[in-house]
């Protein structure tokens, strides 16, 4: 990073490259980054774990127009419900929990979907993560989705690093990237989404894509990468 910038500059310049990139080179068409339905979001959250999204995207549609709500799938059996999804694997977990989340949203909020991170968090399976991408893509509200992969970007753009053995629990770590979402529902939405791709095709795990990287020159974590070399 250029020894000039301040913070604000630099978080600035991270928010715009994320957006443009996304914009570009982004999963943009991905249904559930495009609704304003929690439920669906929650749909979604339950479908994606162990499985993959192409695997998602063949059954996601239907699930949603057999079950458009909470209170449409308590009318419903597991069996049908596993039926739908049994191809994702664990239809049985599956089934069960959301079942379960279908039974609290319909009997303590009527149906609806709470636009509050303590309510969500009431809910059966529903963690921190899940929670703000209820109240980014269904309640307008600019959160970060910190997850293990945007976790691993901030700590290596900005050169910091957690103390906490699961830092996704890290209260400190939350604030900061609050401070890097904008202030703007859409563009808020692009840059989570953006800095979710990023992490998954460039900023990856294991041999980063740091020399293509569009934003090496901002980077402490390739700085850092060209001091050793």
């Amino acid at each position: 990073m250029p020894e000039s910038l301040t913070e604000n500059e630099k978080i600035r310049l991270f928010r715009e490259k994320i957006i443009k990139w996304y914009k570009e080179e982004g999963d943009r068409d991905l249904p559930w980054r495009n609704t304003g339905s929690g439920w669906a979001v929650l749909v979604a959250s339950f479908l994606l774990r162990k499985t993959t999204v192409a695997q998602v995207l063949k059954v996601y549609e239907a699930f949603l127009k057999k079950f458009p709500g909470p209170n449409d799938l308590l009318a419903a059996s597991e069996e049908e419900i596993k039926e739908i999804i049994k191809s994702l694997g664990i239809e049985h977990q599956r089934a069960r929990q959301l079942k379960e989340l279908a039974q609290t949203l319909s009997q303590k909020y009527g149906g609806k979907i709470p636009c509050a991170k303590d309510e969500l968090k009431k809910l059966p399976g529903i963690g921190d993560y899940i929670a703000a991408e209820v109240l980014l893509s269904a309640c307008n509200q600019p959160k970060p989705l910190l997850d293990r992969n945007m976790i691993r970007v901030v700590q290596r753009v900005f050169g910091i690093k957690s103390t906490k053995r699961r830092p996704h629990t890290d209260t400190g770590l939350w604030r900061f990237a609050e401070k890097l979402v904008p202030t703007s529902p859409e563009d808020a939405k692009n840059f989570n989404f953006g800095v979710l791709d990023f992490a998954r095709k460039i900023c990856t795990a294991r041999n980063p894509k740091c020399t293509a990287c569009f934003l090496k020159e901002i980077c402490s974590y390739y700085s850092e990468l060209k001091k050793q070399t």
